[in-house]
């Protein structure tokens, strides 16, 4: 079984190569000559729910740059066994945050045309995404795995925390299961799980980062 693992007193990061992908890059307007820049960082994508939020278009990995902060695992493992605390304090070290659960939902249900039940549509896949399995994939390992905003994983591969503040001061909420279940807490993308702590963590246990979008 391939997963990442934390330490009791710090957290590790996920081997396979990591790249910096916090920077954004401007876009270039051909027209005109100048820089406009985007409403979301690179490997985010935008998701109109509420005023908009820009949402990582892969689960969360760990960069140890002095200070622990996420990036999306696009080719590489997902950091596992991490508690939401541990994953709200990673995202904010790379200015954004956990998602909502309205956000994480809407961005795996896809545009308001489709509302799908799970990220790839209405009809259940057994083989679109990774789960009903033994081991952990890297981001993007399986295509079809992806909402129509272009969010990978989020049904199956590791369950993701949200911030559910309002719901519990206490518990917290994980979405989407993970490899080896998907469905015993509700299908596709309504999968929730809302009896942990939010120190809790295991080898099942993952996230994914949200920001607010840039107003051009």
């Amino acid at each position: 079984m391939r997963f990442c693992a934390i330490a009791l007193l710090s957290l590790s990061v996920c081997r396979g190569r990591v790249e910096d992908r916090h920077a954004e890059a401007p876009v270039a307007d051909a027209g005109i000559g100048i820089a406009i820049a985007k409403p979301c960082p690179d490997e985010m994508v935008l998701v109109p729910v509420n005023a908009g939020v820009c949402v990582d278009l892969y689960e969360g990995a760990l960069v140890d740059a002095g200070t622990v902060r996420a990036t999306p695992a696009h080719g590489i493992y997902p950091q596992s066994d991490i508690s939401q605390v541990q994953a709200r304090d990673a995202c904010a070290g790379s200015g954004k945050r956990l998602c909502t659960r309205v956000e994480w939902t809407a961005a795996c249900r896809g545009k308001p045309a489709h509302d799908y039940v799970y990220p790839y549509g209405d009809a259940y896949d057994s083989t679109a995404c990774n789960e009903g399995r033994s081991e952990l994939a890297r981001g993007g390992d399986y295509p079809k795995c992806k909402s129509t905003y272009g969010a990978f994983d989020m049904h199956g591969n590791l369950h993701e925390w949200v911030d559910d503040s309002l719901r519990s001061s206490e518990l917290g909420t994980f979405m989407g299961g993970f490899f080896v279940d998907a469905k015993v807490n509700g299908n596709g993308c309504e999968y929730a799980t809302t009896a942990h702590a939010k120190t809790y963590r295991d080898y099942s246990t993952g996230f994914r980062c949200c920001a607010n979008p840039i107003l051009l």
